[in-house]
This record gives C-alpha cells, structure tokens and sequence, in this order.
C-alpha cells in the first residue's frame, strides 16, 4: 500500500540475530528528498557502537484475516508477511511492513497509549490504491494522529503514529511504511525507519530485503549483509521518491522498453505495469491477453490479465540501472550508481498467480490504464523473491544481487 505512486502492503519479521553484516558511521544530515537520476543527497544520522539487526522474515498464511475494503487480493487470499510492533502499550501488534508507503497506522480500538504519548490534537486521511490484484481499487483510512514510541525487535523510536477510526481496513492489525517522507500523510512527521536514522538507532540509514524460495526471508535494519548475496550490489538512484527509479524492461534477456519507470513494493503482491505496454508484452510471449473495460466516476478503465501454459513461464524482468542512467553514471564516474547494467528476472515460480487446471495459470503480471503517474510499474513481492534489495536511505540508490539461497 502507498499514498503517492502506490500503496502496496506487506512484509516482516520475527527473531532477531545478527551475523556477516558491514556498517558504515555517517553524520547527521538533515533529511531530504531529491529529485534525478544522479542527485544523490545523503539523509541520516549514525550511532558508534550499533549492532545491526538481521531478522527472519515469515511467509505465512493467517485464517480469519480481516481483509481491507472487502475484496480479496493474491496477497490476501494467500500469504502475507508480517512483523511483530509494540505501538505505545500496545504490545505483540502483528502489522504489515510496507515498502510503498511511510505511515504508521493501527487498526480501530487497538491502540494504547503509552507513558510517552501525546495527543497532538490533528486527524489524518489517507487513500492506499492498488487494492485489487489488477492495480485498480482504493480505500480511505482516517484516524486521530499521536507521538508515541513504536518498538520493533531491539529498535525504537519516537515518532507519530495513527489510531484509525470507523472499520477496520487495513488487513491484521495494521501497517508500517518503509518508504520515505515524499509518501508521508502525517504532515510532514518522519516515517517509522527515518526516524530510527534520526535518532540513532541505526549506524547505517539502510534496510535489505529478500525472500526465499521456501516461503522464508530476512529483513535487515542498519547494514549491508554480504552474506545474503552473491557477487556485488547492482547499483541505481532513487528518483522522485523512495522506492522508485529508472530501469528498462526486458523480454528472454533482450531489452523491448528503456527508461522505463518503476517503483519497488513490497506490499504489492503482483506486478502491474501500463496498459499498451503489457499488451505488447502479452503479444511478444504468446501470453493470452483478456482486457476488461470498467467505469469509475465517468474515467474508463482498461486493465489487461494474461493466461499461459503453467509449465512454460516467459522470461521477464527488468534491467537496472537503465542504460541511459549506467551511461550518465560512467561519465561522471559516479560511485554510487553502476556504469553496467544487469537483469534481474522474476523467478519462474513466482509466475504464477492462480492455476486454473489443464495447465493454464494466470500471470502476476497485469497491466492497467489507471496508474496514478503515466508510464510507472509497480514491481511487487515477486521480484523480491530470489534477489537481494538493498534500500540505501543515505546515499538514496537500490542495491540488487542474487540471493544466497
């Protein structure tokens, strides 16, 4: 789920260990958000003495789940991933982490105040999209906003929270964004792991993610965990705002689309793309292409599903940096970004959206006219399963490696 480019939902965590992780020891900088491919502004503090935190992440279905605004996702009707989150004295809240949005919001009647709490005496409106598996859909969450502490694992930190009112949408007990202050609907409140840069949780303002193919996978607060990946980090720019950059789309390991761009979701459990564009990869693979039409306060609608044969999923990812940003990047002998770019495909198994027998399954990939901003991809949980996502606040780039399965 996210306010801005997107709102996806979900992912999270358990036990906390530690092991093979790299720290870095940066000033305190003011938090920014920037704008281009290149504009690389470092935005958070460090800590001496700071022990990163890896923890396992637990893919898991949970039965009775409440489900937001009454329409049952992928996600939703399957798997999820969850963390467990004291929210002032509210303790053990099981609540989505959310790479495409910044808010922390508990579902109705279950905050508590803590002794640290304070009623800053505003409300807040947020509209999360993206809430059916084909990109369209929305829902309205408001509440009563505080300051109050929120723990995760070892962590916490001081920050706004929001204690939602009327019923309850948002699946579980609610939902932590990780994506940055551009997304934020608290008034400018930083969000739940700004906040742990800030005030010095962290002694790196960076997080990785990855997901297994065994339905496990690990979250990392505060470092680089070489012992997660293979090789070296890709590197690209965050643009607009975190989780979104340039890559281009590439069908059997050839580029079709450049400069395409993308914001990475966790919270999303598919990915949806533009609708023409979708269509033309539907076309190019020999995927089966049905296109519905629907109407929302006058705007016609179009969205794309593809079927292919279960045994015989296409080869489809995406090529990061963007050439044209590998390209700028070589010439002003960035350190940050990559000069080359590499591919990183989503798995063959994670292709599969639903399987509807006599070997014909539904794509996760589907396209949509309704995008909030013209031309972006919403890159959900499917990639992340097989790849190492480095979120790197301080220098604002992605890091992608293979994963060490």
């Amino acid at each position: 789920m996210d306010d801005g480019l997107d709102q996806g939902n979900y992912i999270i965590c358990a036990a906390n260990k530690q092991g093979g992780l790299e720290s870095n020891h940066p000033n305190m900088l003011t938090i920014s958000i920037f704008l281009g491919a290149l504009g690389l502004i470092p935005m958070c503090s460090a800590v001496p003495h700071y022990v990163p935190s890896r923890i396992d992440l637990n893919h898991r279905p949970v039965p009775g789940m409440r489900h937001k605004y009454g329409i049952e996702t992928i996600s939703e009707a399957n798997l999820f991933w969850f963390g467990s989150f004291d929210v002032g004295s509210s303790k053990n809240l099981t609540l989505l982490v959310d790479t495409g949005s910044a808010d922390v919001i508990v579902n109705p009647g279950l905050y508590k105040k803590g002794s640290r709490a304070i009623d800053i005496n505003e409300n807040f409106t947020i509209t999360y999209a993206t809430t059916k598996s084909d990109g369209s859909g929305s829902g309205t969450v408001t509440g009563q906003m505080y300051n109050d502490t929120v723990k995760f694992g070892s962590m916490e930190a001081h920050q706004t929270v929001g204690s939602a009112d009327g019923t309850a949408l948002i699946p579980a007990d609610g939902i932590v964004g990780f994506a940055g202050l551009a997304v934020s609907s608290f008034h400018g409140a930083a969000p739940f792991f700004h906040s742990l840069c800030q005030q010095g949780q962290v002694a790196d303002c960076r997080f990785g993610i990855t997901l297994w193919e065994d339905g496990k996978g690990t979250q990392v607060l505060g470092a680089l965990d070489k012992s997660l990946f293979k090789g070296e980090l890709t590197t690209a720019s965050v643009v607009i705002q975190e989780w979104a950059l340039y890559a281009d789309i590439a069908l059997d390991n050839k580029i079709i689309k450049s400069n395409a761009l993308v914001e990475l979701d966790t919270g999303t459990a598919t990915v949806i793309g533009p609708f023409e564009e979708v269509i033309e990869i539907f076309k190019a693979s020999g995927i089966q292409a049905v296109v519905q039409t629907t109407e929302d306060s006058g705007t016609t609608i179009k969205s794309v599903t593809g079927y292919f044969p279960c045994n015989q999923p296409p080869i489809f990812g995406f090529s990061i940096p963007s050439r044209k940003n590998a390209t700028a990047a070589a010439k002003q002998h960035s350190k940050l970004v990559s000069h080359r770019s590499s591919i990183f495909n989503i798995a063959p198994d994670q292709w599969i959206a639903a399987n509807n027998g006599n070997n014909n399954c539904t794509a996760i990939v589907s396209g949509t006219s309704s995008m909030p901003v013209e031309g972006l991809w919403v890159v959900g949980q499917p990639f992340f399963h097989g790849t190492y996502v480095d979120h790197n606040v301080k220098d604002g780039t992605l890091g992608f490696a293979p994963a060490n399965c």
